[in-house]
C-alpha cells in the first residue's frame, strides 16, 4: 500500500529517513528517478540506507510504475514513493498509480519560480501539474516534515 507520494528534488535524505519513515511506519521506500537510477554511485548510496526494518530501492519512473502495481496486487508493505519532479508524480498518476494526496517537500528550480513555502519553489510546469492534480481530487500537502502544519497551496497560474 502506498502511504506517501512525495516530490523531493533531493530524493533521499534525513527528513525522509528520520521523520517520514518512522511517522508513517513505512517499511519500503521507492525512489523513482530516471537520473538517480542511471547513476550507479547515487543508487548504491541511497540503497545503502536499507536495513532490517526498511527496504530502499532506486529505479526509473517507468520501472517504479510496474513495481508499485505489483506491490498493490500483492498487498505488500507500507510504501513511500519519492520522485524528484512534480511532472514525474503526474507520470505515475497517468500510469494508473492512484493516490489521494501529493506531498511537496523540496522543490527548487535554478531558473527561479514562485515560492509557495521556504523549501518549495514552483515553475509554470509544476503549477500546471498541481492544478491538474487538484482537478483530479488529489490533495496538495506542502511541508517538509510530518510534524509541521501543511502550507496551503494557492494557484499562481496565469489566468486563475
Amino acid at each position: 500500500m502506498i502511504i506517501l507520494v512525495r516530490v523531493d528534488d533531493r530524493l533521499l535524505h534525513g527528513q525522509i529517513i528520520c521523520s517520514w519513515v518512522p511517522h508513517l511506519k513505512a517499511d519500503t521506500l521507492i525512489v523513482a528517478s530516471d537520473d538517480a537510477a542511471a547513476d550507479e554511485l547515487t543508487s548504491r548510496i541511497m540503497e545503502a540506507c536499507s536495513c532490517k526494518e526498511l527496504y530502499v530501492t532506486v529505479m526509473k519512473v517507468e520501472d517504479a510504475v510496474r513495481r508499485v502495481h505489483s506491490i498493490a496486487g500483492n498487498g505488500e508493505g507500507r510504501v513511500i514513493l519519492i520522485v524528484g519532479r512534480v511532472k514525474d508524480a503526474m507520470k505515475l498518476y497517468e500510469s494508473g498509480i492512484r493516490f489521494d494526496a501529493l506531498n511537496l517537500g523540496n522543490v527548487h528550480h535554478d531558473g527561479g519560480g514562485r515560492a509557495v513555502a521556504a523549501s518549495v519553489i514552483l515553475n509554470h510546469e509544476d503549477e500546471e501539474c498541481i492544478e491538474r492534480f487538484a482537478s483530479l481530487g488529489v490533495a496538495i500537502d506542502i511541508r517538509d516534515v510530518p510534524t509541521r502544519e501543511p502550507v496551503e497551496y494557492r494557484c499562481g497560474c496565469e489566468g486563475h
